[in-house]
């Protein structure tokens, strides 16, 4: 019993000074992280806010070897691993056709992106040159591939329109020479009886890979509303008709189909409207017929219709 009891007092020693041994190791440990050391470091380089008519094709570095000075506590947070900086392309320089970023310049640029405890001791001294490709703008109008079927009775106040109806595309000249157009994608909208505002999706070519585009979308809108109709009857007029000749026309009145608003269509008068069939026309038809035209209407109403578009007719000569 005895020998049992001492065994448990040394295990318990034991602990103890593995306790103390941790925690004495611990503050050591602690203690070194405050004191300030050297280190190597490389930083892969992100080159940002690129000029918008310059297209970065190449570069003489993706990467740069630092040394850096800082705490225990500022290496053991900013890790082992890459860090990634950005070099800012607004500051670029030029000298002929060669592009150029100084070492003081993108050192600087590096140091604000670092922790205010971190310093840099040293770093490569070698100028970033860059191999650019000129950018060139041009202005394409969209184009719809939305169709709208409209339910009974009711129409379409204009054609529906698009916002913006044409966009930018910048992006090297041998890619948006050949671009002519841009479309939107395909929709259809069935038996529509009220107002459309849709944003739809353009179909952007994806060969350009080297063109960026003002807008990805763009917006559909067309007024939809209840017609009411009415039916006119108008004389025909012949026109050009030389002197010593009178021609008559079978029938000498025309029906004009109209529909539109219901505010609109109350308000219109037979005077409104006038149809003509021209007598030049006459020596080149051989079957006493004349086309006829609507010369006349009201740009208030949607939809103006002759029901005939011809007339028979017969010549008098005085």
């Amino acid at each position: 019993m005895i020998e049992s009891i001492k065994k448990g007092i040394n295990k318990r020693k034991a602990k103890l000074f593995l306790v103390f041994l941790l925690g004495s190791s611990l503050a050591w440990f602690v203690g070194k992280l405050g004191d300030q050391y050297t280190n190597n470091a490389t930083f892969d380089l992100y080159y940002g806010s690129t000029p918008d008519s310059l297209l970065l094709n190449s570069v003489s570095k993706k990467n740069i070897k630092v040394r850096l000075r800082a705490s225990g506590f500022q290496f053991l947070m900013f890790g082992f691993k890459n860090k990634t900086v950005e070099v800012d392309l607004s500051e670029l320089e030029q000298k002929g056709s060669k592009y150029f970023v100084s070492p003081s310049r993108y050192k600087n640029q590096i140091e604000n992106q670092l922790s205010k405890f971190i310093s840099i001791v040293d770093m490569d001294r070698d100028t970033l040159f860059f191999n650019f490709q000129r950018l060139y703008t041009k202005k394409v109008p969209v184009l719809s591939k939305v169709t709208m079927d409209l339910d009974q009775h009711f129409l379409m106040d204009k054609q529906p329109q698009l916002q913006p109806d044409s966009i930018t595309v910048i992006g090297p000249e041998k890619e948006i020479d050949t671009l002519k157009r841009v479309f939107t994608r395909s929709l259809e909208l069935q038996k529509l009886n009220s107002d459309v505002s849709r944003d739809i999706k353009l179909n952007l070519p994806k060969e350009l890979k080297n063109t960026k585009f003002s807008h990805t979308q763009v917006r559909v809108s067309a007024k939809v509303f209840k017609f009411s109709e009415r039916v006119f009857e108008v004389p025909v007029e012949v026109v050009n008709v030389p002197n010593g000749v009178v021609v008559r026309t079978f029938p000498e009145m025309v029906s004009i189909l109209c529909r539109g608003r219901l505010s609109h269509i109350k308000e219109l008068e037979k005077t409104d409207f006038s149809v003509t069939a021209d007598y030049a026309n006459i020596k080149e038809n051989s079957d006493n017929v004349l086309e006829l035209k609507l010369t006349q209407k009201p740009d208030s109403i949607t939809v103006v219709q002759l029901r005939t578009n011809k007339v028979e007719f017969i010549l008098k000569r005085q």
